[in-house]
């Protein structure tokens, strides 16, 4: 069954008219003898008058002045031991299989086929206002009748409004749950009387478990199992974190640094460039958006207002209701864009302007903001049970007050903006360095964090008066900082890595990457030059992070071309709000020239300043291959990080990458350059995103733990690649060794062992997929320029050829055997949601079905022509020196570098060369200089865990949520590697 209602929200006031037509789906329970006609809305906020099925003693009526939804909330005025009862079906069930029609199955794509894939758990939520702070409780039931069910206790220590998120079956309430409970009881505190108010109700509606958390209102609430940060879930946690620095007397220089550091820190937000673009005039443009915004009247002490909350309340709860986008937002003030933001306009403006009179209105505009925000629920203790991407949400607040202290101070204010501020930023985990969000011995710093509530932490030290408690905790601050924030994390945690890449999601990602360096950096400066400035080994790990980021950034508009992207496969533009993170840095800015392995994402990089970068990508036991999820759905990652190799220039960022938009149409997604791959059916190869405890994605490990590379300071380098595929897709069998030696503008590509016990598919190396942008242009081929269309020809084996794309990317094939096509493709989008075409240039070697021990050889050359590839096909430069199961070997320049990948476990001896014996498996290059060697060595392995924690009984691999990996921040342990040389040097 299900039911309609028409729910009518209006606000206040006839200048803030808004009008919701809100479908409401109702519950779906199991029967009960008992059970009234009519099921539990799937949101009760009262427009309709107080329910038949809501009775209560004590004092109960409609309210038209406080509501978070619609224009009425329910207010009920209780004495000791009053009781409030809603005899309706509560509708929880335990989680069930989604169907392919349910709005999260079409939010999440998640794959209906897994049984795994589960609709999120039901929980109770709902706001309520509290006229009056009590150390009381009350304590809300759920059960058959007079049986009851399962309970908990929620303290009404607070005043102004507060949410209420509670899950049914997480452990966050005594007793247990049944799916025929038809009973809500809230019994109020023995003693007292007050008045509550109650909106937006919802007695069996979608959780996030992930951010369900305790807070002072709800302290029994246990931290998800998630591993991840969850910064903004602890915050309950490090507000009774104490500090664990003596305090000292002011200093003769202290206040005078308490005032560089604030002028420098208003400097970020309040500009020369900015106060100039102030005109008074604008202040009745500023007045009429504020009064819109949020309908603030003032009875005495009371304020009342537009409904604030952030949305992230209907995505997550009220989902099923299916609003839409505009209807989320109509009648609502937001968090951010409209509180922060605003508060953030007005300081702004009140710091641009020398007239007092419009000085004295936004004063009095701001204090207004500020006392609706802490009666709306934008206050110490608030529980965000709703809350995620936090730092996105309040990062104008603190930077608002900071402007504002003086006028803070003058209306008895700054002491309330203080406490809030070192609420919402979690200000007090700066007390303990030896722990991380509540691990002990952890470094870390997520990276919304440190984009995002890094700065403001500072900020919130900043408002603090000239005290010595403002002296210590600027002292923690740096302190933390210096040794925690900008640490190296350890396994999958974040930010900063030793190889120098950015972490995020559990793994390397630029666009997070990027804001966290700009939250780093400008915090770095802000200390710098100070008493309080950050120490050098923090100095030296933020430039050595920033660095490596502006090394993978190509192209004028500094573009991250495909081999970086694991979410999204969007390409990451560097934004120019941030400016030159290094010119911040007071470093050198010219273009990267040289190699570099980044063993932490499994990425290698070979680049010649601007004219050209050769990317390798390719995933392990630690390195996921890709981040599937949500919206951000993308159809066919599968081969990705299968060997991912490609160049990019600086008229086009990669073969993949258009000028404008994410992907040429027409691609076939089993052939990205450079991978070894099965040219499997595309409906197996397409992304099937689950429910793995609690997480809408998708991260499929590799089992081989053997893949990254070793870099030189001369510019050569390797990177290597045992893979196998993943169960989830059939693949297991499918094995193979990979490697790529670079030196100069070459990459010599090496496999062995390539496998696939099923031969039902054929098993290929892309050499290259391009895009033609007209079917004239042309590749060449030994000095023949082909520029038929379409083209389809098998080259023999036996017979060297080379190859030059239109894209001006060379090919030296010594064997031949290549296949080359110049023909239109139509292939699925992105998204699987329709078929497109393009004209493609694609040059591959077939391994066959079944192959047992396929091998391959070729070496591609960038920004090549003609004469440079018949030289070189004439006279390689290289020599092939070993390729077989053991090891790759490969003498570059005339023997000056001989560079090996070992993949036996135990190592191997070598005939000739230099090295006369490795012990274990690695990678290492040795150059000759004159009487001397110089010796680059690596394992890649990160050897983070040595187990295998996703195998089940038959020795299958499933797929686990990533973020609870029990080696989830586990240091990376040393593997020693023994290498025996021939001779004396």
């Amino acid at each position: 069954m299900m039911f309609m209602r028409t729910v009518t929200a209006a606000s206040l006031t006839p200048t803030c008219f808004f009008v919701l037509l809100v479908g409401v789906l109702f519950a779906l329970v199991g029967c009960s003898d008992s059970r009234p006609s009519q099921e539990a809305p799937l949101m009760e906020s009262f427009e309709s008058g107080i329910p038949a099925s809501l009775n209560a003693t004590g004092n109960l009526s409609l309210d038209t002045l406080r509501m978070k939804h619609g224009a009425h909330s329910l207010k009920w005025k209780w004495r000791g031991n009053d009781r409030l009862v809603i005899d309706v079906p509560v509708g929880y069930r335990k989680q069930r299989k989604l169907s392919a029609s349910h709005g999260v199955m079409q939010n999440t794509n998640a794959d209906r086929e897994m049984d795994s894939v589960l609709e999120p758990p039901r929980g109770v939520f709902m706001w309520i206002y509290n006229e009056h702070a009590t150390p009381q409780r009350v304590r809300i039931e759920f059960g058959r009748g007079d049986v009851v069910d399962c309970w908990f206790d929620y303290y009404i220590n607070f005043k102004g409004w507060r949410s209420l998120a509670v899950c049914y079956d997480r452990g966050d309430m005594k007793g247990a749950p049944r799916e025929d409970m038809n009973r809500m009881t809230i019994h109020a505190p023995n003693t007292g009387t007050c008045t509550f108010y109650i909106d937006m109700l919802g007695l069996s509606v979608t959780m996030n478990p992930r951010t369900v958390n305790a807070n002072p209102q709800l302290p029994h609430i246990d931290p998800h199992s998630r591993l991840v940060t969850q910064y903004e879930h602890n915050l309950y946690y490090f507000s009774k974190l104490t500090p664990t620095l003596n305090l000292e007397p002011l200093r003769g220089g202290d206040v005078a640094e308490f005032r560089k550091l604030e002028d420098k820190a208003i400097e970020y937000w309040l500009t020369d460039e900015i106060r100039q673009k102030w005109n008074d005039s604008h202040l009745a443009k500023l007045k009429e958006l504020y009064e819109k915004e949020f309908c603030i009247k003032r009875d005495g002490k009371k304020i009342y207002g537009r409904p604030l909350l952030n949305f992230n309340v209907i995505k997550d709860h009220f989902n099923e209701l299916g609003l839409s986008k505009d209807e989320q937002y109509e009648q609502w003030a937001d968090w951010r864009h409209d509180l922060c933001g605003m508060l953030l306009k007005i300081a702004v403006a009140w710091g641009s302007t020398d007239n007092s009179e419009v000085k004295a209105e936004l004063e009095t505009m701001f204090m207004d903001l500020f006392d609706y925000g802490i009666d709306q629920g934008f206050d110490v203790g608030a529980g965000l049970g709703w809350i995620h991407h936090y730092s996105y949400v309040i990062r104008e607040y603190a930077p608002a007050m900071l402007i504002m202290k003086e006028a803070l101070e003058r209306h008895d204010r700054l002491d309330k903006a203080i406490e809030i501020c070192k609420w919402f930023y979690g200000f007090n985990r700066v007390y303990r360095e030896d722990e991380a969000y509540g691990w002990t011995g952890r470094k870390a710093c997520d990276a919304d964090d440190m984009q995002g509530l890094l700065t403001q932490r500072l900020v919130t030290a900043l408002l603090m008066r000239d005290t010595p408690e403002k002296l210590r905790d600027l002292k923690h601050f740096t302190s933390y900082f210096s040794n925690v924030s900008t640490a190296y994390a350890n396994g999958l945690d974040e930010t900063f890595k030793p190889d120098g890449t950015i972490f995020h999601h559990a793994g390397h990602a630029y666009g997070y990457g990027g804001r966290a360096l700009n939250g780093a950096i400008r915090t770095y400066n802000i200390l710098e030059g100070t008493d309080f400035q950050a120490s050098d080994e923090a100095f030296a790990r933020i430039l050595k992070v920033t660095q490596t980021y502006y090394a993978g950034l190509f192209t004028e508009k500094l573009m991250a071309p495909k081999a970086f992207a694991t979410i999204r496969f969007s390409n990451y533009s560097h934004p120019k709000p941030f400016g030159d993170l290094l010119g911040a840095l007071d470093q050198n800015t010219e273009p990267f020239d040289g190699f570099r392995s980044l063993s932490y994402s499994c990425v290698s990089l070979k680049r010649q300043q601007d004219d050209w970068m050769i990317t390798a990508r390719t995933h392990s036991k630690f390195v996921y291959p890709w981040e599937g999820w949500g919206i951000s759905y993308f159809a066919y990652p599968l081969f990705i990080a299968h060997g991912y190799l490609d160049v990019s220039y600086p008229d086009s960022l990669d073969s993949f990458t258009p000028e404008t938009g994410l992907w040429h149409e027409g691609i076939d997604w089993r052939r990205w350059s450079g991978t070894t791959t099965v040219k499997l059916p595309y409906e197996k190869m397409l992304t099937r995103v689950g429910q793995v405890r609690d997480e809408g994605g998708e991260y499929l490990f590799s089992d081989q733990p053997f893949s990254g590379g070793v870099e030189t300071s001369y510019g050569a380098g390797i990177h290597v690649f045992q893979f196998k595929g993943h169960d989830k897709y059939g693949l297991e069998t499918f094995t193979g060794k990979k490697t790529w030696f670079f030196y100069e503008n070459k990459v010599v590509c090496l496999g062995t062992d390539i496998q696939f016990a099923d031969d039902r598919y054929e098993v290929e190396t892309t050499i290259f997929q391009n895009n033609l942008n007209s079917p004239d242009e042309s590749v060449v081929v030994s000095g023949k320029r082909v520029s038929e269309f379409p083209f389809d020809e098998q080259y023999s084996a036996g017979e060297p050829l080379w190859l030059i794309d239109n894209r001006n990317t060379g090919y030296f094939l010594p064997e031949g055997n290549v296949r080359l096509t110049r023909v239109k493709q139509t292939n699925p989008n992105r998204t699987n949601a329709e078929q497109v075409s393009g004209n493609f240039a694609t040059a591959w070697l077939s391994h066959g079905t079944s192959p047992e021990s396929a091998a391959y050889s070729y070496v591609l050359l960038a920004d090549t022509n003609e004469d440079e590839m018949k030289g070189f096909a004439q006279n390689p430069t290289y020599e092939i020196l070993q390729q077989d199961s053991a090891a790759h070997v490969v003498a570059m320049n005339e023997r000056e570098i001989m560079a090996y990948a070992v993949y036996q476990p135990s190592g191997t001896n070598f005939s000739d060369g230099l090295v006369k014996s490795v012990g274990v498996a690695s990678s290492f290059v040795v150059k000759q200089e004159g009487q001397k060697i110089r010796l680059s060595v690596s394992n890649p392995d990160l050897n983070i865990y040595a187990g295998q924690e996703d195998l089940l009984p038959d020795g299958s691999r499933t797929e686990l949520s990533i973020y609870e990996r029990e080696w989830f921040f586990w240091q990376s342990r040393p593997i020693p590697v023994r290498i025996v040389l021939n001779g004396k040097w």
